[in-house]
């Protein structure tokens, strides 16, 4: 099977990773001949000094290399179903087979790219799920192999203690023979010695032979003692870190689960008019009250986009009175937390930057110049905060893939005159209570939902990115907040098309003689 066909460069450049250097350079070796084609002038075993993922990423498209790669994944998909099907057979869930195996693959770090390859699908959540247990459980090996080499190190200790006790035993024990053995010579000495003076000095040096004696054995049994202490306080050393360790673990895990559990969810007002009601004070505080049509549109589609956990993606200009009244519509305050993108920003900023505490949150500058994939996986880990990603011009969408639109909302009020960045809310502030949001259930309406795919179509939308908005439409009101703020406008400015001109169908229906009932206001902003 063609597994480079279906991967994407990032995902390719993940394989290449993950290859070990010295299987390429052994591939390189046994076909010399094709090796000086792709890479003249070099040897196989001067190929170690290279970066070589970065050269097989490089030349993934040469027969030569493409081949290596593929045999790679041939021989990497197969091992691992046969231990999943070993797992399993052994009596485990498949989702705990899978938690079990994959850490120990070469998927470890890209959970999502090995279903991509075996064709198995699974909804995002639970990917993305998977792929933190994954990344947990191979975090907690490594833990383990560290505390291994802890007791590893301990164990070391304790015999070479019980091996010093041995000999200071040893030693106890020759001091006692050598006691022994000159006591009994005093004995022989005073039975046998006429020289009474002689005697006496040879009883007298072998008295203060003793005396030494017995004093080294106290020395050694005071040495025995405390080596004996040291023993016992090492071992119950060792047992107290190992209790900590393992309690310290159990404790990191549980935290970490059930923070991740309740940001993957959504949050949504418990009383959605109460919501609506205030959020239409602050927008007529900052004049987006004008057109009246405009504004009662404005509201419910932002009803219907904000709690959904999906990014929205604004311009900076319009975006940021925006942020302000829904700030101060939602948790009481205009205060809104945001972050700018620079050249040297890492995944890890990223990531601290999200686990604030703030509800409502600013990414700005991030799209076109952040890796989108990247960004959009650090998001699903915070799907309960409401993300603005703003950026200068809508023009930069133009370099963007459409298939971020299945992720992220794209909301465009550039057309209401009244909003800037200096407009400043002066209604008073609400708190709105909230509650973790279900999945939204939405039957498409038979009548406008159709209607959205011919408009679609005549734009010349991708039929997959079509069949997600037009699914979405479940009444004429949902079809005219998407026109007005997300299709119409995303013609316009970043496409640079004038949406009348090129869509027949959105003519018979938003035209002069057309049956919507915001037609003038579509006629304003984009005739």
């Amino acid at each position: 099977m063609n597994y480079l066909a279906l991967l994407t460069e990032d995902e390719v450049k993940y394989i290449c990773s993950v290859i070990h250097p010295q299987s390429a350079i052994a591939y390189f070796q046994r076909r010399p001949n094709e090796f000086a084609k792709v890479f003249p002038g070099f040897r196989p075993n001067t190929m170690g000094r290279f970066n070589i993922p970065d050269l097989l990423f490089r030349q993934r498209n040469r027969k030569f290399i493409s081949s290596f790669i593929e045999d790679h994944i041939s021989h990497w998909l197969p091992e691992i179903q046969e231990h999943l099907d070993q797992c399993i057979e052994e009596g485990a869930s498949k989702d705990a087979a899978y938690i079990q195996i994959l850490p120990q693959s070469f998927f470890a770090g890209n959970v999502p790219l090995y279903f991509k390859l075996i064709e198995e699908e699974h909804p995002e959540d639970y990917i993305a799920l998977l792929s933190s247990a994954v990344v947990e459980v191979k975090n907690v090996s490594e833990d383990r192999e560290k505390l291994k080499a802890d007791v590893e190190l301990k164990t070391v200790e304790i015999e070479r203690l019980q091996t010093e006790l041995a000999s200071v035993k040893t030693a106890l024990n020759n001091s006692k023979a050598k006691q022994s053995a000159h006591a009994a010579e005093i004995k022989s000495l005073r039975q046998d010695l006429v020289d009474v003076d002689e005697l006496n000095a040879t009883i007298l040096s072998k008295e203060e032979a003793i005396s030494t004696l017995v004093a080294e054995v106290a020395q050694l049994k005071k040495s025995e003692k405390d080596l004996k202490a040291g023993l016992k306080a090492a071992q119950s050393g060792q047992q107290q870190l190992k209790a900590q360790i393992r309690e310290e673990i159990e404790k990191q895990q549980a935290e970490k689960i059930a923070k991740q559990a309740a940001a993957l969810k959504p949050l949504r007002p418990i009383d959605m008019d109460e919501f609506r009601e205030y959020l239409g004070y602050n927008l007529k505080d900052i004049g987006a009250s004008t057109p009246s049509d405009c504004y009662l549109l404005l509201k419910q589609h932002l009803c219907d986009i904000l709690f959904h956990g999906m990014p929205i993606i604004i311009n900076r200009g319009t975006g940021v009175p925006l942020m302000k009244c829904i700030a101060n519509t939602l948790v009481g305050n205009t205060n809104v937390v945001s972050l700018t993108y620079n050249n040297d920003i890492s995944a890890q900023e990223i990531e601290a930057f999200l686990s604030k505490e703030a509800r409502i949150v600013c990414l700005d500058g991030f799209l076109g110049d952040y890796s989108e994939t990247e960004l959009l996986a650090l998001l699903e880990r915070h799907r309960n905060k409401i993300v603005f990603l703003t950026l200068a011009y809508d023009r930069t969408l133009r370099f963007v893939p459409y298939e971020i639109f299945r992720y992220c909302h794209y909301l465009n009020i550039n057309r209401i005159q009244t909003l800037s960045m200096s407009a400043d809310v002066t209604e008073d502030p609400s708190v709105v209570e909230e509650c973790m949001a279900d999945a939204p259930e939405v039957n498409p309406d038979t009548r406008f939902s159709p209607l959205l795919k011919e408009i679609l179509d005549e734009f010349g939308v991708s039929p997959s990115l079509t069949t997600y908005k037009r699914a979405r439409i479940s009444s004429e009101q949902d079809l005219c907040c998407a026109l007005a703020f997300d299709i119409l406008p995303y013609c316009a400015d970043v496409l640079l098309i004038e949406p009348f001109a090129v869509s027949e169908r959105l003519n018979k229906y938003a035209g002069d003689k057309g049956r919507c009932s915001y037609k003038n206001l579509f006629k304003e902003w984009f005739a």
